[in-house]
């Protein structure tokens, strides 16, 4: 994904040989055909997430537009499902108050499959979802998984079925070996745990067996195979027999959860207790882990770092833990309930939450220091790959009574990344919920009142802005603190500046910078620069406007990699040569910005760079392109009303823009190359507009 914004939902590659289940995706497929809404249902380990993938794999060229997993499993809070659901599509535009409706509107003309990985614990959020979906987006079909069915109309539920198993009885001469899709498993994974392991006549019977003792669960099948890397089949087979004789034979629901619940059981009681420590204090981790985070969340008097590698490498090696990446784990979902459970039995589990907020916090905090410099992208990217990681800590810090101090530092740190990518909507949220069960007294109260402050103003609603500014006011004042007194104003002046007041913008930006001045705050700075640049940039001065350009980028002299104020000054000065009628000039500084944005992943600032971009367009008489850049523009903000940058003089010339174009073209032909633009994904929008004259490339051809 670096160098490009394809959406992180595409599907990943499949992490072993798939194996079987003819008849199941035979099924989904005719279930996708004939309804919008399919969910495949049943126990944990039953091969639900395998079979959905393999389905949406082989359906994708029914769907242009693509197929995209979101995964769920990490998510705790369903207030968040709609924009996590949004941002994996690439359609979360920070300037959207209601993600529902965001999500709705630029999926809207899409043809596209959507699988939601693991809804059993969203099963409310997730049929609402749902619904909104169906009802505002006829090309939109959508592919779940659940332990549960989502009860909406129309849905079509699917049981996904254990593994094939042979039926009891010896085997003739003539049956093939390794009959059965759950004997093919077992042989294929045990082939990679023991290689040159196979299924033979000689021991088809005991591996026949296994697997209906197993009630042919994956899972259940998956977790034994791995033993042959200690056991001999025959001893595996015995210590089979000991752990199943109490359960009851039949193929019900809940002998197969009793089934699965007493192999991972035994694969527990396999593990050195060492191990099996790690194993409860890994399930702290939602979405998965490096290294460093378990050394740093599991380690203690109890189990050193030396063991805690140790010990991941045992779990590796029994596959209780999964390796996704060259220094990243996660754990089955059905296991790391199973190690949570058991973490609840051995050990007071706060101390661990804390250390794993705590290492949150750092990673955190380390990005924030490294805002407005060259790596900062880097770790945005490092803060986005922990999000569920992110949202458990911060869930944790807000819920328990003398850790909300620690979540405000958090949200505070967390603030810089979220900037970076327009995460307003999740930002808010968190935010909202921190000020809500914190008080006054609470330290970094300030930075969180204008923080959120700032989502708000970008969001158009001003009036809940100032009521946050005006107690950040009063407690920065009260409290002596200068710097965020001076950060309370620049909001201030921010929010003046969209309303269009002009003198109340310069009073508080006239208080905020001496004091930035006066401390040294170079960042702080950077952002008031940008910000007074703007405000002349709309209101027609745009000389003024380009000499807070220069002054603040050479701010940044010595971070000549920074994107994020890199590109909204880029961005700035192609406003500030808009207005002062250099067509051509404009341009030539919104391709630096649209790239910057574009490596950011940031909605917001791709947004306007299309919609000037279709004004240049516009203005060299080259209307259907413009069409096209100005409906790329539109696919991101949702229908809310809330002005362009939050500022109704760029509204305004949107409007004239587009009228002029609607006029050159005609009605029609202008809704046709809007609706094209509607439809293009992020890089073929940048694409596109490389090849609009604005970089090397062919001329489009209406």
């Amino acid at each position: 994904m670096d160098g490009s914004w394809r959406p992180h939902g595409g599907l990943p590659p499949e992490p072993s040989t798939f194996v079987g289940r003819e008849r199941e995706l035979r099924r989904v497929r005719d279930a996708l055909a004939a309804a919008r809404l399919v969910t495949l249902t049943g126990p944990g380990g039953v091969g639900k997430t395998r079979v959905a993938l393999r389905a949406a794999r082989d359906a994708a060229a029914a769907f242009p537009d693509g197929v995209r997993l979101v995964e769920l499993s990490g998510l705790r809070d369903p207030g968040l499902l709609a924009d996590t659901v949004a941002a994996c599509l690439g359609v979360r535009d920070g300037l959207a108050p209601i993600p529902v409706d965001l999500l709705a509107g630029g999926l809207r003309e899409r043809r596209l499959l959507l699988v939601l990985d693991t809804c059993e614990h969203l099963v409310g959020a997730a049929a609402d979802l749902a619904r909104a979906l169906l009802a505002g987006c006829p090309e939109v079909r959508v592919l779940a998984t659940s332990r549960q069915p989502l009860d909406v109309l129309g849905e079509r539920v699917l049981p996904v079925p254990p593994l094939a198993v042979p039926v009891s009885g010896p085997a003739g001469d003539d049956a093939p070996a390794g009959s059965g899709d759950a004997v093919a498993l077992f042989a294929a994974r045990a082939a990679e745990a023991v290689p040159g392991f196979a299924v033979t006549r000689a021991n088809r019977a005991d591996v026949e067996l296994l697997c209906r003792r197993l009630d042919g669960i994956p899972l259940a099948i998956e977790l034994a195979a791995v033993r042959l890397r200690t056991l001999s089949l025959e001893q595996l087979m015995r210590r089979l027999d000991l752990l199943f004789w109490t359960l009851g034979d039949g193929p019900s629901e809940e002998a197969r959860h009793q089934t699965l619940r007493t192999t991972v059981g035994w694969s527990h009681e396999l593990c050195a207790p060492h191990e099996r420590l790690l194993w409860a204090r890994l399930s702290v981790f939602a979405g998965g882990f490096d290294l460093t985070m378990a050394e740093d969340v599991c380690a203690d008097d109890r189990l050193d770092r030396v063991s805690v590698v140790a010990r991941l490498v045992g779990l590796v090696d029994k596959s209780i833990v999964q390796r996704a990446g060259p220094d990243r784990y996660v754990m089955l979902d059905t296991v790391r309930e199973y190690g949570a459970a058991w973490l609840e039995l051995v050990e007071d589990v706060r101390p661990l939450r804390r250390r794993h907020r705590d290492c949150v916090l750092r990673l955190a905090e380390a990005a924030a220091g490294r805002w407005l410099t060259g790596d900062y992208l880097d770790w945005v990217r490092r803060l986005e790959a922990e999000r569920d990681n992110v949202r458990a800590a911060l869930d944790h810090s807000l819920s328990v009574p003398g850790e909300r101090a620690t979540g405000v530092r958090l949200l505070n740190a967390l603030w810089h990344v979220w900037i970076g990518r327009s995460r307003f909507a999740e930002g808010r949220h968190w935010m909202d919920r921190a000020l809500a069960v914190t008080g006054e007294a609470t330290p970094g109260r300030v930075g969180l009142l204008w923080r959120n402050a700032v989502f708000r103003v970008s969001q158009g609603d001003r009036e809940a802005a100032h009521a946050l500014l005006a107690e950040g006011l009063k407690l920065a004042e009260r409290a002596g603190d200068r710097p965020g007194y001076a950060r309370v104003q620049r909001t201030l002046g921010m929010a003046a500046t969209f309303l269009g007041d002009r003198a109340g913008a310069e009073r508080a930006f006239a208080e905020a910078l001496p004091i930035f001045e006066a401390a040294g705050l170079t960042r702080d700075l950077v952002v008031h620069r940008l910000l007074r640049a703007f405000l002349h940039i709309r209101d027609g001065e745009p000389g003024p406007g380009a000499a807070e350009c220069a002054a603040g980028l050479a701010l940044l002299a010595d971070q000549p990699g920074e994107p994020w104020a890199r590109g909204w000054f880029s961005y700035m000065n192609a406003l500030a040569h808009w207005f002062a009628g250099d067509v051509e000039s404009c341009a030539a500084h919104l391709m630096p910005a649209l790239e910057m944005f574009h490596r950011m992943r940031d909605p917001v600032g791709v947004t306007h760079c299309f919609e000037v971009l279709g004004w240049v367009l516009a203005r060299r008489r080259r209307y259907a392109e413009g069409a096209i850049l100005l409906g790329a523009a539109s696919r991101y903000p949702a229908r809310t009303g809330v002005p362009h940058l939050g500022d109704r003089a760029l509204a305004a010339q949107h409007r004239r823009l587009e009228e002029q174009a609607r006029a050159a073209l005609g009605a029609e032909a202008f809704e046709r190359h809007h609706r094209r633009g509607r439809t293009l994904t992020p890089e073929e929008a940048v694409r596109f507009a490389h090849r609009g004259g604005f970089g090397a490339g062919d001329r489009y051809r209406a």
